[in-house]
């Protein structure tokens, strides 16, 4: 018995078959992981918004933050909802702030001294010389500083906006110390 298949028909079948299965695996992606880890994100009281887009293997999350009073809280725990879906290095979270001229003017003039501090690991100089960096700046509302053992944290904020800039720990071996 000879089989009389129409490649056309075949072709379409299977075309068929794979955007099948694509829009499965979008749908279930979308509804059942993404949705209810936005919605779990914006129950933070500081998040404004948040966008979710994939890149390669990774997702990245572009967080919309509120002025906030401690940027190293509220940054662990939008750490802590996205490590109980991702694993660690599959995500990576993006901050947008409300940073002007005049903030980042500051982090310009502050940023030697955190990448120093950051490939260096003396965070105790770190934190005196930019202490002593911003304390002739008079429109400067507040400045905090905090380290941990992934990051430094820095949060600056004027009265007409804020700025959070995170950065993160890559330890250097060898003895390498400040001046």
């Amino acid at each position: 018995m000879k089989i009389n298949l129409r490649w056309p028909i075949v072709l379409l079948a299977f075309v068929l078959t794979v955007s099948s299965i694509y829009l499965v695996s979008y749908w279930r992606q979308q509804r059942l992981i993404e949705e209810p880890l936005k919605e779990s994100l914006l129950q933070i009281e500081d998040v404004e918004d948040v966008d979710i887009n994939k890149i390669g293997n990774e997702t990245e999350f572009l967080v919309t933050l509120k002025e906030v009073d401690n940027i190293y809280q509220t940054y662990r725990n939008l750490e802590e909802i996205l490590d109980s879906t991702y694993k660690d290095s599959s995500y990576k979270i993006a901050l947008i702030d409300q940073r002007n001229l005049y903030l980042e003017s500051i982090y310009a003039k502050i940023h030697f001294a955190l990448m120093e501090g950051e490939r260096v690991g003396n965070y105790s100089h770190m934190s005196k010389e930019i202490s002593m960096l911003l304390e002739q700046e008079s429109e400067l509302e507040n400045y905090r500083l905090w380290v941990d053992q992934k990051r430094i944290y820095l949060q600056l904020s004027s009265d007409n906006g804020f700025l959070y800039e995170i950065v993160p720990l890559q330890f250097v071996s060898g003895g390498n110390t400040f001046a």
